[in-house]
């Protein structure tokens, strides 16, 4: 016994195939992502990166705002406090309050200038920078005023609160009104560039179309990669499929992952089982070539006890048992027969006689003695047959095929029940995979026991039977519907069936009509 030589390949797993196809994905999602931050202008990314820190600068403004006002009402508060009625406590707690809300406000001055200071240095354009130069100095003049007040002696609580309602309020709005300004133009480099047609970003059209590109290539990517994990798998799938039906075929390999190595033992085990099977059919062979003569010997011996004219009379029991060797030897030699026929056929040693003949005369005999049987066992075989011209048919091949159905078909018909037999035209392209113009279907009906489903792909394989078959008295060798396929496929034809358990089966040979 001969194995199928290994292969062997670099290992490229499917756990790798399965990384790199994420990876992939990933890949082009980042590439995206990037491809639509590099179309962005470095300048514009820079503008519209300091908006952050210019609302920033507006909380902090506010904050100083507020500052500025609690520091000057503690020094208000001090500056009318009456040392001589105030106790120590009170005076220091007024101090240190001043104190307090004097490094709040240097705080937030300084924390302004900073940020201040930090966007100028990174902006680019000239608009906004002219609206940051505007709060740099508006907020010098507003620190300067607050010190220069500061600076001043002998000031009233009034003209305190004068500062604080004019020179401060004047001022502090003029800065907000800067800041609102520099907000409106850290976006204006964007609107510009988009108005210009710039592309500082993608349009909206641009990123739909480059979506929908993404999208396109991801399906491709899904199913390319789909394909090259599942294609050995459906390779594998049909070639099991095959070994089921008796077809013993090698799998092609496709892949260098865990599936080649698998597809690699069932190449082997396919071979194996192909050996085994041929070695099976030659000692089968043999075994029916060796019996033909045998079985000749024991039918000539039933005969002449039969029909011997000397000697003593058969008593009814001799006479019985002979009739039972007889019909055994002539079961055995059908099964021989059938299988000798099959084996031709397989090996493409039969020789067809192919003739002009009228299908519904050849067929017509062969219904009327099925109707002999039918009717010992009250059971009702009816027959239709439509014209049909001479065709090319091998004579002695399809009455066998014919008369294997119809034996089926009584074998399996309980008592009582009924058969159609319909010879039916079929116009061009009706039935599939028949060459021809038309066709011609030798359809037998039953309404016997049927046919589980799960056993219908396998009916027409050789010594395979229904897992049904013991609810009949009657035993089959299982080669009946094998040498019926066989015989169909010869004239270029092919078989069918259609079964429902306890309803019946019907079974078909659909024939080109060749003249």
């Amino acid at each position: 016994m001969t194995a199928i030589p290994r292969t062997y390949h670099p290992r490229f797993n499917l756990f790798r195939k399965i990384s790199i196809g994420f990876v992939l994905i990933i890949f082009i999602i980042v590439l995206l992502s990037f491809t639509i931050l590099w179309r962005l202008k470095p300048e514009d990314q820079i503008e519209y990166r300091i908006l952050p820190d210019i609302l920033y600068l507006d909380k902090v403004f506010s904050a100083e705002i507020e500052a500025t006002k609690n520091y000057f009402n503690a020094l208000t508060s001090l500056d009318n406090l009456d040392s001589h009625r105030v106790g120590s406590d009170s005076l220091n707690k007024i101090i240190k309050k001043v104190f307090n809300d004097s490094a709040k406000l240097e705080m937030y001055i300084s924390e302004f200038q900073k940020t201040t200071d930090s966007v100028f240095r990174i902006v680019a354009d000239s608009l906004v920078k002219n609206n940051l130069n505007d709060v740099m100095l508006f907020h010098k003049r507003y620190v300067d005023n607050i010190k220069s007040k500061l600076r001043r002696s002998g000031k009233t609580s009034k003209s305190i609160g004068e500062f604080i309602s004019t020179e401060q309020e004047y001022l502090s709005d003029s800065i907000r009104v800067q800041i609102q300004k520099l907000k409106l133009s850290s976006l204006s480099p964007l609107d510009r560039a988009l108005k210009k047609n710039a592309k500082p970003v993608y349009t909206i059209p641009e990123i739909l179309i480059l979506f929908g590109l993404i999208v396109v290539i991801m399906i491709v990517i899904a199913i390319r990669f789909a394909q090259i994990l599942t294609k050995p798998i459906q390779a594998l799938q049909a070639g099991t499929k095959k070994v089921g039906e008796g077809q013993y075929e090698t799998v092609p390999i496709t892949s260098t992952d865990e599936i080649a190595d698998l597809t690699q033992a069932f190449n082997l085990m396919s071979e194996k089982l192909k050996q085994l099977d041929e070695m099976r059919m030659a000692m089968m062979s043999e075994i029916s070539h060796e019996m033909r003569t045998p079985l000749q010997v024991i039918k000539a011996g039933c005969y002449s006890i039969i029909h011997a004219k000397d000697g003593p009379q058969l008593t009814q029991r001799q006479r019985d048992a002979v009739g039972m060797i007889h019909q055994a030897s002539n079961r055995i030699n059908h099964f021989v027969n059938s299988f000798l026929d099959i084996a031709k056929m397989e090996a493409g040693l039969m020789k067809f006689n192919f003739q002009l003949l009228d299908l519904v005369e050849l067929v017509t005999p062969l219904i009327q003695e099925a109707q002999l049987i039918a009717q010992m066992r009250q059971i009702v075989l009816l027959s239709h047959a439509d014209p049909i011209l001479p065709m090319m048919l091998d004579k002695e091949r399809i009455s066998q095929a014919v008369s294997n159905l119809l034996s089926n078909a009584l074998k399996y018909t309980p008592d009582n029940g009924k058969i159609t037999v319909n010879i039916t035209k079929l116009s061009a392209g009706i039935a599939e995979d028949i060459k021809g113009n038309e066709s011609v279907n030798i359809e037998v009906q039953d309404s016997g026991v049927g046919i589980p489903e799960a056993d219908l792909d396998k009916l027409f394989n050789k010594f395979y039977q229904a897992k049904n078959v013991p609810l009949v008295n009657e035993k089959g060798s299982g080669l009946g519907l094998a040498l019926v396929k066989h015989v169909a496929e010869a004239h270029g034809g092919k078989v069918g069936v259609k079964s429902q358990v306890s309803i019946g089966s019907t079974f078909s040979i659909i024939l080109p009509i060749k003249t």
